[in-house]
C-alpha cells in the first residue's frame, strides 16, 4: 500500500508539472536598442560664415517639380538657395567627369587651410599640370601672389593657377588631393572623387548635385566669391599686366555670385553658377555633359528663366 501511495504522489507531481509547463510562456526578448539617429550635419569649422552653408543639406531633397524646361545637358539641377529648395533635376546623382569644375573643390580645399594669398610663389616645374600643353598664362620663373594664381584658376580656368593651390595650402600634392576629398565630405558631397586639382584627368568625378554644393559654397565664401564672380583677372606677366577674361559667357546677363566652366573630351561641356535672377532670387544651377559650349550656357539661361517664373511656396 505504501508503494502505491508513493506512486500516486509521483503521478500527481508529474501531472502538476505538466500542467504548469503547458501554461508556461518564455520571457519576451528585450526590445532592440533604438537605432542611433544620424548625426546632424554641421558646417566645417574652417568656413568663415557657417550660417551661409545652412542650405547645403536642403540640396539633397527631391525636386519640387517633375517637369522642367527643355535642356540639352544630360545632367542638370537648379535650386532656389534662398528658399532651400531643389526646383528641378535630371540625373543629378550620377557621377561624371567634371573637368575644370574640379577647381571649385581645389579652391575650397586650399581655403580650408587659411592660406596667406599675399604670399608669393614662383612658377617652376612643380606647377606644371599633369598633361603636356595644358593651358596656362603663367610663365616659368615668374613669381606671383596667391591672389593671382587662384583668381586665374577660377576666372580663366588657368591650370598652373590650380596647381599652385597645393603649395599655397602648404601641402604636398598627394596630401592636397586627399584634403580635396576631406573637404568634399565635410560639405556633404556624396559621389565626388578627385585625382588632381586642375580637372584635366577623367578620374575627377562628381554628380551635378555635388557640383551644385561646391559652387554654392564658393559663392558663400567671402574670399573665393570675389574671384569666382569676377569678369576678368589681372596677371602680372613679363610683358606687363594682362587681363584674363572669364570663361563665363553669361556674366553680362546675370548678377553672378560664382561661376565655373569645364571641358574635356570625356566630360564634354559643363557649367555651374550661382546668380541673382532678374526676379531677385538667388539661384544655383549646374549642368554637366552638354554637347557644345553654347548649349551649356543656353541650358543655364533657360533654367534660370524657368525657375524665376515659378511661384514661390
Amino acid at each position: 500500500m505504501k508503494s502505491i501511495a508513493m506512486a500516486l504522489v509521483l503521478v500527481q507531481g508529474l501531472l502538476t508539472a505538466a500542467m504548469a509547463y503547458a501554461h508556461w510562456q518564455p520571457a519576451a526578448p528585450p526590445p532592440p536598442a533604438p537605432a542611433l539617429a544620424p548625426a546632424a550635419w554641421s558646417p566645417p569649422g574652417w568656413f568663415p560664415d557657417a550660417g551661409a552653408l545652412s542650405v547645403l543639406p536642403d540640396l539633397d531633397r527631391a525636386p519640387r517639380e517633375r517637369k522642367g524646361p527643355a535642356v540639352r545637358s544630360p545632367a542638370a539641377i537648379v535650386a532656389d538657395l534662398d528658399a532651400g529648395e531643389v526646383l528641378w533635376a535630371r540625373d543629378a546623382d550620377s557621377a561624371r567627369s567634371v573637368a575644370s569644375l574640379t577647381k571649385l573643390a581645389a579652391s575650397l580645399a586650399m581655403a580650408s587651410t587659411q592660406p596667406d594669398l599675399d604670399a608669393t610663389l614662383c612658377v617652376d616645374a612643380n606647377l606644371w599640370p599633369s598633361r603636356p600643353g595644358a593651358r596656362s598664362k603663367f610663365e616659368t620663373g615668374r613669381c606671383h601672389t596667391g591672389w593671382e594664381f587662384v583668381g586665374a584658376a577660377l576666372v580663366a580656368s588657368d591650370n598652373r593657377g590650380a596647381m599652385a593651390m597645393a603649395p599655397l595650402a602648404g601641402l604636398p600634392f598627394e596630401a592636397f588631393v586627399a584634403r580635396m576629398a576631406e573637404v568634399s565630405t565635410e560639405l556633404g558631397l556624396r559621389d565626388a572623387t578627385w585625382a588632381e586639382p586642375t580637372g584635366l584627368e577623367d578620374e575627377n568625378m562628381a554628380s551635378a548635385r555635388d557640383v551644385l554644393k561646391l559652387v554654392a559654397a564658393v559663392a558663400a565664401h567671402p574670399t573665393l566669391s570675389l574671384m569666382a564672380s569676377a569678369p576678368a583677372w589681372t596677371l602680372d606677366r613679363w610683358s606687363g599686366p594682362t587681363d584674363l577674361a572669364s570663361t563665363n559667357r553669361l556674366h553680362d546677363r546675370f548678377d553672378t555670385l560664382a561661376a565655373k566652366t569645364g571641358y574635356t573630351d570625356t566630360a564634354h561641356y559643363s557649367f555651374a553658377t550661382v546668380v541673382t535672377s532678374p526676379g531677385g532670387r538667388r539661384l544655383g544651377v549646374a549642368v554637366l555633359g552638354a554637347p557644345t559650349s553654347e548649349a551649356r550656357f543656353a541650358d543655364v539661361a533657360r533654367l534660370v528663366a524657368w525657375a524665376d517664373g515659378l511661384s514661390p511656396r
